[in-house]
């Protein structure tokens, strides 16, 4: 593949190279090249050296008043370092929108001159009819989450720019692109990424409507409806990991079962071979089980998992954290949606001290104990059903750094179950980060463990 899109001699070419070369500590950052790519996009476009398609216009005539001032301004979607926006700022004034509010931090500190969007609704298109509007979103990896991102971005742009890599830019996003725009193009991959960009918005588009509504039937909780937005992990599935979870949230606080060694839990889950039964590690004797007053769940998704736990044990108090607004705004809807009242908060559950602020300045009806210091404790039943993903790499920092939010978190007497792949072996950190941790479910793929304080 091409190393640019321009040709090395060309006027564009040489304003592209003076511009990077303005921000030589850009060299080795992540994203650096979707970047680049978008910047070439559009000094060649003004230039009249490329085509809508981002390929040579040959000597086409190009009109250079009609390109000339392209585009008149951007919004820039999931721009992880803020590179796009820092870049892109010194051609055109620069919106941006981040789904993950800790990837809007960054984006913040990397491009102030930007124009941060809290939401979708916040964005507003120009008055002038001549102006060009062009969105720059960085491929998601679900469908669905580019489908509500350019359904959104429909009414407010003339021109959607698709950037990923090229191996994983799939027809399915010409698709969702087709919804909404008379002409698709397929732009030269350089290096290993590539754009797809719509353009000639339809008046009469057929974009899809969000959130998605499904029904999650599990042998506890019975049938829950859910509600999720495009960019939410796992939409409106129920993964088998949060299955496992909250057969054992009902177990570990609502049924005990006696046995020869002391107190065992037994969890029966579904999985793709049938109906597995697992058993629990042993307890004393005197230890009871209790029904939760309070329930934080970190990294709450689509909200089923916190719905259906409040379900099952009856607790009065219920609270959802996520970093993602698709994921709270799906959160909420889905506890409505069952009529279970939760206070769902965007937060960065990795940041103990931010969230403890968060949560005691929040209007919450809770537990009274969460506006005391980080340790102070204020649940009684924490829920963990930690990522292990940074986008195709494997990393667990994530996952520590909420335990250590949990055990912060955690009221007196509490308790944390969490849930992870088994080949994680998470119970040692959890024993380190927050106390007495005994593995109460596991399946062929995932366990479930209950951590206490010391």
């Amino acid at each position: 593949m091409p190393a640019s899109l321009l040709s090395p001699d060309s006027p564009a070419s040489d304003r592209g190279r003076e511009l990077l070369d303005r921000f030589p500590e850009l060299t080795d950052v992540p994203g650096l090249p979707q970047a680049r790519i978008v910047n070439e996009y559009i000094l060649g476009r003004r230039s009249g050296e490329l085509d809508v398609s981002g390929r040579p216009t040959d000597g086409t005539f190009i009109a250079a008043e009609a390109v000339a001032a392209l585009p008149y301004d951007l919004i820039v979607v999931d721009d992880a370092q803020g590179l796009q926006a820092k870049l892109l700022g010194e051609l055109a004034p620069v919106t941006t929108y981040n789904d993950r509010i800790d990837e809007a931090r960054i984006v913040a500190e990397a491009a102030p001159s930007a124009v941060p969007s809290a939401d979708w609704a916040s964005l507003r298109s120009s008055e002038d009819p001549d102006h060009e509007t062009w969105a720059i979103v960085n491929a998601p990896k679900a469908t669905q989450a580019l489908a509500e991102t350019i359904a959104a971005l429909h009414a407010h742009v003339t021109t959607v720019i698709v950037i990923g890599r090229s191996d994983s830019m799939s027809r399915a996003v010409n698709k969702e692109l087709a919804r909404g725009f008379a002409r698709v193009d397929v732009s030269p991959g350089v290096g290993k990424h590539r754009m797809i960009i719509g353009s000639r918005r339809l008046s009469s588009p057929s974009l899809p409507s969000f959130p998605k509504h499904n029904t999650i039937d599990h042998p506890v909780a019975g049938q829950l409806e859910v509600r999720a937005h495009g960019a939410c992990f796992s939409g409106t599935k129920n993964d088998e990991g949060s299955a496992l979870l909250l057969t054992a949230v009902s177990t570990e606080t609502v049924v005990s079962t006696e046995t020869a060694a002391g107190t065992e839990t037994a969890v029966s889950t579904e999985t793709a071979a049938g109906t597995e039964t697992v058993a629990g590690a042993a307890r004393d004797d005197d230890q009871s089980t209790a029904v939760p007053e309070s329930i934080l769940d970190l990294g709450c998704g689509n909200g089923w998992l916190l719905t259906a736990a409040m379900s099952v044990t009856k607790a009065a108090h219920g609270v959802g954290v996520d970093v993602s607004k698709a994921a709270v705004a799906s959160a909420a809807e889905t506890a409505a949606a069952n009529d279970i009242e939760v206070d769902v908060v965007l937060a960065d559950a990795t940041d103990t001290e931010a969230l403890v602020d968060t949560l005691a300045s929040a209007d919450i009806d809770g537990p009274a104990d969460i506006d005391g210091p980080a340790g102070s404790g204020g649940f009684d039943l924490i829920l963990l059903n930690p990522p292990f993903h940074q986008g195709t790499t494997i990393e667990t920092d994530t996952a520590a750094a909420l335990m250590e939010t949990a055990a912060a978190l955690l009221a007196p007497g509490g308790q944390v179950l969490t849930v992870f792949n088994s080949h994680l072996r998470y119970r040692e950190s959890l024993q380190t980060h927050i106390g007495l941790s005994e593995q109460v479910a596991r399946t062929s793929k995932f366990t479930v463990v209950r951590s206490r304080k010391a």
